[in-house]
């Protein structure tokens, strides 16, 4: 039985990735080495009943990984070696777990990059709405203008609006030093909603 949050066994030969950062180290001062195996400091743990004890790497699919710009600058191919099972979680979001992964080819996100995954992506339409905020948080502001210009409407604007806030109170909540460039590009894609939600008749 895999529990509540695993839904199978997946491919371990499939195609994943994983967005890491590189500017800056994680609080804990450890970086991700690049085609090195990477142990998890928790085992996956398949009959987790909270996703906090879920163990292991998240990583995702091409299609999927445009949600999780906001985890760092760089994106990486993630190879599962091969005494390692990778499961998929019931999450809609593309989540895969495994215990040990190897990155390789790590590539620079830029707005043109974040602009690219956005096009590949096929995810579901609230998950638009936290991934154009976290684009004008990592500095992609085109990238986030235009999912708010293809997504947003006068049907669905006050979630998105809802999404977008609780989404940098949660960035606040956590202590993220706030930059004047991630300040202004916030308040340009907050302008944007709410001139969509002033267009409402």
């Amino acid at each position: 039985m895999l529990g509540k949050f695993f839904e199978c066994e997946a491919n371990r030969n499939d195609k994943y990735y994983r967005v890491i950062q590189t500017e800056k180290e994680y609080s804990d001062g450890r970086r991700f080495p690049i085609d090195e195996i990477v142990i998890a400091d928790n085992k996956v743990d398949l009959n987790a009943e909270d996703r906090t004890k879920l163990g292991g790497f998240c990583i995702s699919s091409y299609e999927y990984i445009f949600r999780w710009l906001i985890r760092g600058d760089t994106l990486c191919e993630v190879k599962i070696p091969e005494d390692t099972k990778i499961y998929k979680t019931v999450s809609d979001n593309g989540i895969y777990i495994a215990d040990k992964i190897i990155l390789t080819n790590p590539q620079k996100i830029s707005d043109d990059f974040a602009m690219k995954l956005y096009k590949a992506s096929t995810l579901p339409e609230i998950s638009y709405f936290k991934a154009m905020t976290a684009c004008s948080i990592c500095g992609y502001i085109n990238t986030a203008l235009k999912v708010c210009e293809d997504k947003v409407n006068s049907q669905n604007v006050e979630i998105a609006i809802k999404e977008f806030e609780d989404f940098c109170k949660r960035r606040k909540e956590e202590k993220y030093v706030k930059n004047p460039l991630e300040i202004e590009n916030v308040n340009i894609l907050f302008d944007k909603l709410k001139k969509i939600k002033s267009e409402i008749a």
